[in-house]
């Protein structure tokens, strides 16, 4: 309580002197710290939070099924949670649990959509896991995980069967591939344009397949996201019943990229090649974040730095970016001025995750002469 007295106190001196610097310099909007509060905590909910487990189960009773349901749907999540923010070699430490430990870290179900009969029960549902519980658990068994979600990322993919080419109107496979793929559970989020006809008009398909990225980039933006994953792939027919499927892929942030060669056979091979493709995509894309920021809550540190505010919305922006990057905490607005604002926040891990966290976050920190600035970062 009395560290909650004290941050409503310095929020309110801060708040003073922003209406005072808002005056002199003609309206800057700022977000304050319940807000900055909340958004952390919405990116925990985010990164704890496993959804559309499905579940159909019969049993004897509807409330015997619906028992089995949500334990099975528990376990589910759990192991979906696992595989989202921690790496292969450390799930290897952790033992194995209950169902009663299991159910001890989730802290919410929320059932999205459910039928029942006699005997049946079939169910969509969200399951919360309780950040807290599961740090804790994890640092007992020396397992490093991941404390931020990534930025979003907009997925483009130009797929050709030597026949014919497709972007955006997608074979059959490529929709049965991509309906098999839980794009939803993990630690980027994935977001995918409608296809409207001024977007069909400004991307084409050699654009993707070339990862020509400037008209592409102004499309992710309207998505309200920065960074582009761009997937060209082709399918090779053999005529004997088998195929192949040859694939690249480039990922804007971070100039991420890499290639691959799928063999399939049966009548569902080119969906079931492009499933694998879309699998082993999202992996090394989500591996590679997790390796760089798997986090030791054993060490942190604090930082005290610059921001830029020579236009109204600098600071704004930082303070927004800065409470999605679940690595910092404790954020204050230490001065506020022109051309520099000084921010004080406090940071969980190295530093050297910190500033890998923030330029995924859309950030940048830079030594600036005997200081350190924090600037938005621009996309090349």
């Amino acid at each position: 309580m009395k560290e909650l007295m004290r941050s409503v106190v310095v929020n309110s001196l801060i708040y003073r002197r922003l209406v005072t610097f808002i005056v002199l310099t003609g309206g800057l909007i700022f977000m304050g710290s319940a807000g900055s509060y909340g958004q952390t905590v919405e990116s925990l909910d985010r990164l704890f939070t496993i959804r559309a487990i499905t579940v159909d189960v019969t049993a004897k009773r509807a409330s015997d099924a619906r028992d089995i349901a949500l334990a099975q749907a528990q376990s589910e999540a759990y192991d979906k949670l696992l595989r989202k923010i921690t790496q292969p070699e450390g799930r290897a430490l952790l033992p194995v649990l209950s169902d009663v430990q299991r159910q001890a870290l989730v802290s919410g179900i929320q059932i999205v959509k459910e039928q029942s009969s006699a005997r049946h029960y079939i169910a969509s549902l969200d399951i919360r896991f309780e950040p807290g519980k599961v740090s804790r658990f994890l640092a007992e068994n020396k397992v490093p995980h991941v404390l931020g979600t990534g930025r979003g990322l907009m997925v483009l993919h130009a797929h050709t069967d030597g026949i014919g080419t497709f972007l955006w109107q997608p074979k059959a496979a490529t929709l049965k591939a991509n309906a098999a793929v839980d794009w939803i559970n993990r630690i980027r989020t994935y977001v995918f344009p409608r296809g409207e006809l001024a977007e069909r008009a400004v991307v084409s398909y050699s654009e993707v397949a070339k990862f020509k990225t400037d008209n592409l980039q102004a499309l992710a933006l309207k998505y309200d996201v920065e960074s582009l994953l761009l997937i060209t792939s082709a399918w090779h027919e053999k005529g004997d019943g088998t195929g192949a499927l040859s694939y690249e892929f480039h990922a804007t942030d971070g100039d991420f990229e890499d290639k691959g060669h799928i063999d399939g056979a049966g009548t569902d091979a080119e969906a079931n090649t492009q499933a694998q493709m879309f699998e082993t995509v999202l992996e090394q894309i989500d591996s590679a974040w997790r390796d760089q920021l798997l986090v030791d809550t054993s060490t942190g540190g604090e930082l005290r730095v610059l921001v830029p505010t020579t236009t109204a919305d600098i600071l704004p922006t930082i303070e927004k970016r800065l409470a999605d990057v679940t690595l910092v905490h404790g954020f204050e607005v230490k001065s506020i001025g022109l051309p520099f604002s000084e921010v004080f926040f406090r940071y969980t891990g190295r530093e050297d995750q910190l500033v890998l966290a923030l330029r995924y976050g859309g950030l940048d920190l830079a030594n600036y002469g005997e200081d350190r600035i924090l600037k938005i970062r621009t996309i090349e």
